[in-house]
């Protein structure tokens, strides 16, 4: 049975990108790569992270793609906006009917219709910086490849954000993931692998905890956050939400890149921390003009010295 890497929120962090590369040739039956989305958006290398994690084909991997909400702005699916901005919020009234927050925040909630999204002003920037530079046939590649949710085998899902919401929900709590249990995309899965939050966890909750009845389900206790960094799976027993964490832009006091390895024999994840040249990023995004801000919170200086410390170990 094979081995998967499962990453997500590269966010154009091509230093990031690589470092896990290196890190694979380590893994001895890895041939399985997903992508959970947000190849794009916030970093300098747009391009060249589609085109390098592309690349792994032609050494043998296979490799799969999930739609992260990034990328759907990045190809004009959604428009970003910014509330704090009064161009925005005119063009909002008068251009898309939008007359108030409320009638904002009603179309946002409503996942067929939704077409607006309020971000903040770096989410937005970065977005129509990207659309810019992200030529055709790396739109096409995204627009082709990438889909909504994805299966790795009976029972295991993979989504950007939410088996209720793909590409906007967070998951940052128990309660939010005792929803996501109940979800209906959920019926039958005992593994669900996501992103979005760029927060590496794993809930998990008894499968005899999961009531379903009438077409509902109903969760009699909220799941429980499991210390890693390699956690037992247990499908017959146990149903597993694992946010596989952030690439390109950890946001839990890690500042290295983050994915996991999901070992369908030993029913296994593990989550893998990679050192990577944050301060080459950090300078990419200040020379190609992207706001300032995005290289600052990509980390800081013992980012930088874990680094240096791993190349000496090499």
């Amino acid at each position: 049975m094979p081995k998967h890497a499962i990453l997500s929120d590269v966010h154009a962090n091509l230093e990031a990108l690589l470092a896990i590369y290196r890190d694979f040739v380590k893994l001895e039956g890895l041939r399985s790569v997903v992508s959970l989305g947000d190849l794009v958006g916030y970093g300098p290398n747009p391009a060249e992270v589609v085109s390098g994690l592309h690349s792994l084909t032609k050494k043998g991997y296979t490799v799969r793609y999930c739609l992260g909400n990034h990328d759907a702005a990045a190809l004009g699916r959604f428009e970003f906006v910014d509330l704090r901005d009064s161009h925005d919020l005119e063009f909002l009234a008068t251009q898309a009917g939008l007359k108030d927050r409320e009638a904002i925040a009603r179309q946002y909630l409503d996942q067929k219709q939704r077409r607006y999204i309020p971000v903040s002003t770096n989410a937005k920037v970065s977005i129509a910086w990207t659309r810019e530079r992200l030529t055709e046939p790396y739109r096409q590649f995204l627009l082709q490849q990438s889909q909504d949710h994805l299966s790795l085998g009976a029972g295991v899902l993979c989504v950007h954000a939410s088996p209720r919401d793909t590409l906007f929900e967070y998951v940052l709590d128990g309660r939010r993931a005792q929803k996501v249990v109940e979800a209906p995309m959920m019926a039958g899965v005992h593994v669900c692998f996501f992103g979005h939050t760029h927060i590496p966890g794993v809930w998990q909750l008894p499968a005899d905890q999961l009531v379903r009845f009438a077409g509902r389900a109903i969760c009699m206790q909220p799941p429980r956050l499991v210390p890693g960094p390699r956690v037992q799976l247990k499908p017959d027993a146990l149903i597993s939400l694992v946010n596989v964490g952030s690439v390109g832009q950890s946001r839990d006091g890690d500042a290295r890149a983050c994915y996991v390895v999901y070992d369908e024999e030993a029913e296994t994840v593990e989550f893998r921390r990679v050192p990577y040249d944050v301060a080459a990023t950090r300078q990419k995004i200040l020379d190609s003009g992207l706001p300032a801000s995005l290289a600052e919170r990509l980390g800081a200086a013992d980012a930088e010295r874990s680094v240096a410390e791993a190349e000496r170990e090499e």
